[in-house]
């Protein structure tokens, strides 16, 4: 089975390939792209490239217009994350919230700061990603996302210029196997330095999300993390203001 989400909703295909029963690889086309499993009409598992699990499956937009999908048949193995109905109501609800939050904070990848040491902020203290701050607390990103959201109302709170991904180093598989172009984001990225360095050096941060997304994308970069950082990579993309021209 194949189509497009244009035609098709995501929520009528999974409520059809729930009726039927059906059990296999459901693959959605997108920024970010992504792939659930089903048996027997029921998710068992999925994400977006290796981010997996119900917070990555709900990191995709349940009422996205459009996007190629593929259904391959066949048998799946795991623990079935929420019945169906329950699943697409948590999904919208999680879409929702995430939304909101996003208006505000533009990026879990963004770095918060706190001067008061007292708890929940003090996880903040020197500087922390709204992400890392989630594992910090030990509770899900998206509870994560509304205390950050309640700390920038509350003055608690103070956005730094940089991301959590700005500290990783990645290496292009391009990089010095050719020669080296002035701007040639393959032959910068060669591992030595990390991505803040880069951005430090002078190539634009939107820039570089674009390239990193196309790469991700393509499959040419090969990371683990990839799946949470295109996520908010594309997020970043959607709530940054473009630098004047």
């Amino acid at each position: 089975m194949e189509g497009n989400l244009s035609t098709m909703p995501l929520v009528d295909l999974l409520e059809l390939l729930h009726s039927g029963r059906k059990s296999g690889v459901l693959r959605i086309e997108g920024r970010p792209p992504l792939v659930l499993r089903l048996q027997a009409g029921e998710v068992v598992g999925g994400g977006i490239l290796d981010w997996e699990g119900l917070e990555a499956i709900a990191a995709f937009d349940l009422h996205t217009p459009e996007g190629a999908f593929h259904f391959e048949p066949g048998l799946q193995s795991g623990k079935v994350i929420r019945p169906m109905q329950a699943l697409l109501g948590e999904w919208a609800r999680l879409n929702d919230e995430c939304r909101r939050f996003l208006q505000a904070i533009d990026s879990p990848s963004r770095v918060y700061e706190s001067l008061d040491a007292t708890p929940p902020f003090d996880v903040f203290v020197g500087g922390r990603s709204v992400r890392g701050a989630a594992k910090a607390w030990g509770v899900p990103l998206i509870i994560a996302m509304e205390r950050v959201w309640t700390g920038l109302r509350s003055g608690d709170l103070t956005p730094l210029g940089r991301y959590a991904w700005y500290g990783l180093r990645i290496r292009h598989p391009q990089a010095r196997r050719k020669p080296p172009e002035d701007g040639d984001l393959s032959q910068l990225m060669d591992g030595r330095v990390n991505l803040g360095e880069l951005v430090a050096a002078g190539v634009e941060p939107n820039r570089l999300r674009r390239y990193l997304i196309e790469g991700i994308a393509a499959g040419d970069l090969l990371f683990p993390g990839r799946g949470w950082l295109l996520r908010d990579l594309t997020w970043e993309l959607e709530h940054t203001p473009a630098p004047p021209s």
